[in-house]
């Protein structure tokens, strides 16, 4: 059985494995009875007139097979034996038989293991703590430290409560103009289609990693497509898998919940897998600390950015971030100044769009780039779902795969090669690749800037910081040196 403390973590090059085992089964039936923990039994002659000491290894055309204590191999005639020591020959020839059989039991059982498209039970991640909303009014360390915890515990959820709820209740709106813009039809098959891609690639991840194309590394190091698959995509798919699971999507559902109440229940269902993320390619060093605050306006910083070196006239000021208070919720600066407009532009093109559009910009907008990037393909890909889903073995689903892996082979090999300098992972004590472009867990309430570039905001990094006419940043101004002082 697998530990399911450990997620997604197989074991590797199962094709040596399984020889290995069978190697060593064999090896243990041929031998069987040389072991030490078989003991010597006695053995005596018809006629009484000799007793041997020896291990009976075997019984073939009533002779027993006898290891000497010289390590000499003798066939002794069964009608040559007294009546107990044949009795005992059949007992242990009985025991040996069993023992056989359980071994070949185990044999088959690893073998049907290993040729499974997925391991029997799926993995599953460990569940993270419970989810804590914000509460309002927290001072803007506070909601720093909480919406970072909560995403590393995985809790997307937070995204939506870290807002205040006039921003909430809008776009719920937003959302019921776009699911009653929809054909729900549409958006169904749309979602169901992501779905279907999730399960196949969490329920044939077996095969999808013995794959030719994937499986085989250089003759002193693994493949690297390996660890892609292990640390990233299999998280990805089951976080999508258990969030689309039951028709959970369907335009239906999100109709009667509304969005943000909808969007709380697939957080929690996804929360293991998101955490698995978090996990992986996030420090659990917070990366932004307070430079300035008062009551309804504060600014943030890169953690350490501050710090002065030696050598320096000053400290370097580093990235900045400006927020206010918008409802006893700490909100960045530009997209408190830009949402009411965002709001409004969006809900103009929601009007503008046909139906088929609206079912497939949520889907691009819900998964950022991987989100385009999927429903991009989508077309492209379809055509080989059918197949790939009936495929009965390893090789029927290779070979169905085989046309899908070559366009994908570059996106994996970019993955790996910034996997394997560190970019991505935690051991480098940065949060996402470097420290920028992948920043789970940080105030922007999401994954990189909440995904309100994505909304259009044009929001700046820099958010309004002033620049020197020479294009630097100015080391002057009210949040220079100053330190927090509600910690």
């Amino acid at each position: 059985m697998l530990d399911r403390q450990v997620f997604f973590r197989q074991h590797r090059l199962r094709l040596s494995i399984l020889t290995g085992t069978i190697g060593l089964a064999v090896a243990s039936v041929v031998t069987l009875g040389t072991s030490s923990n078989l003991t010597a039994e006695n053995w005596t002659s018809l006629v009484g007139n000799r007793t041997v000491q020896a291990q009976m290894i075997g019984l073939w055309d009533d002779n027993v097979i006898l290891l000497m204590s010289n390590g000499k191999r003798v066939s002794v005639p069964m009608k040559s034996l007294i009546a107990e020591s044949r009795i005992q020959a059949e007992e242990i020839a009985t025991r040996l038989k069993e023992q056989r059989q359980l071994l070949s039991e185990e044999l088959q059982q690893v073998a049907n293991a290993e040729s499974a498209a997925a391991p029997d039970p799926l993995p599953t991640p460990p569940a993270p703590s419970a989810y804590q909303p914000l509460a309002p009014n927290l001072s803007i360390d506070e909601v720093i430290a909480q919406v970072h915890s909560q995403l590393r515990e995985g809790h997307l959820a937070v995204a939506i409560d870290a807002l205040p709820p006039s921003y909430r209740s809008d776009i719920d709106e937003l959302a019921n103009l776009s699911m009653q813009k929809a054909d729900a039809s549409n958006w169904n098959e749309a979602v169901q289609q992501f779905y279907r891609w999730a399960d196949l690639i969490v329920t044939r991840q077996n095969w999808i990693k013995s794959h030719p194309r994937l499986a085989s590394g250089s003759p002193d190091s693994e493949s690297p497509y390996l660890d892609v698959i292990d640390e990233m995509v299999l998280p990805v798919a089951g976080m999508i898998r258990a969030g689309l699971a039951d028709d959970a999507a369907n335009a239906e559902s999100i109709r009667e919940q509304g969005f943000t109440n909808w969007f709380r229940s697939r957080s929690e269902a996804m929360a293991p897998y998101f955490r698995q993320l978090t996990q992986s390619f996030t420090s659990s060093d917070a990366m932004w600390e307070v430079a300035r605050f008062d009551e309804d306006t504060a600014t943030i910083r890169r953690a350490g950015s501050g710090s002065q070196q030696p050598g320096q006239r000053r400290p370097p000021r580093g990235e900045t971030i400006d927020f206010v208070r918008v409802e006893g919720y700490w909100v960045p600066k530009s997209v408190a100044d830009q949402f009411p407009k965002w709001i409004e532009d969006q809900k103009k093109k929601i009007s503008d769009m046909t139906a088929d559009t609206v079912s497939a910009v949520p889907l691009q907008q819900a998964g950022g780039a991987l989100g385009a990037m999927a429903t991009g393909m989508a077309p492209q890909f379809e055509q080989h779902l059918p197949a790939l889903e009936s495929a009965a073995d390893a090789t029927a689903f290779h070979e169905a795969s085989e046309q899908m892996l070559a366009p994908l082979q570059p996106f994996l090999s970019m993955a790996g090669a910034a996997m394997k300098m560190g970019g991505g992972r935690n051991s480098n004590g940065m949060s996402g690749y470097g420290n920028s472009g992948y920043d789970m867990g940080e105030p922007g309430y999401g994954m990189g800037e909440p995904g309100y570039d994505d909304m259009e905001m044009g929001m700046d990094p820099s958010y309004g910081e002033p620049m020197m006419q020479d294009g630097s940043m100015d080391q002057s101004g009210p949040s220079f040196r100053m330190e927090p002082t509600n910690k």
